[in-house]
């Protein structure tokens, strides 16, 4: 089990927590869940090394740690209008694009003349990945006031009760 787990996690480690497509988005960016995910797979792969390789369990810890903090740097929005109308200071955002220069993400599926929106302005339930990877607390405030965006934004009532839009 180790050579596989240390092959998977010198992969992440050398391609980082920026993909060229996320899976979900089939964009370049930044995710709260994948970043999320990969966080948590590097603290897996600390905890067996170990046992197998005590030498590197460390800077998987540290590195995971990095990525750890990079998640609110690149994917918490605070100030922003969307923050305003819905009274909260801040909120995770669903794709950070990989340039910081670049303000816009291209949302697949949509018209060409309507794909293009504000990465601050655009939300999604993955946030709640990190909750349930155990990287926030379900009371953290970030977390409290994502949902709330996610509500506002996402949550439509069916007759079976209410669903959020992806």
């Amino acid at each position: 089990l180790w050579p596989m787990v240390r092959r998977a996690a010198a992969f992440l480690v050398s391609h980082g927590p920026v993909t060229g497509q996320d899976r979900w988005e089939e964009d370049a960016g930044y995710t709260p869940f994948t970043m999320a995910v990969e966080v948590a797979a590097l603290l897996v792969a600390a905890e067996l090394a170990d046992t197998f390789e005590p030498t590197i369990a460390g800077y998987l810890r540290e590195t995971a740690d990095d990525w750890n903090a990079l998640i609110d740097r690149r994917t918490y929005a605070a100030g922003t209008t969307l923050c305003r109308d819905h009274g909260v200071e801040g909120h995770y955002i669903r794709i950070a694009p990989p340039d910081p220069a670049q303000r816009d993400v291209i949302i697949k599926n949509r018209p060409a003349d309507d794909a293009a929106r504000p990465a601050t302005d655009v939300v999604s339930p993955d946030a709640l990945s990190l909750v349930r990877f155990g990287l926030r607390a379900a009371k953290d405030p970030r977390i409290v006031n994502t949902v709330k965006v996610i509500d506002a934004l996402l949550e439509v009532e069916l007759p079976a009760g209410p669903s959020w839009y992806r």
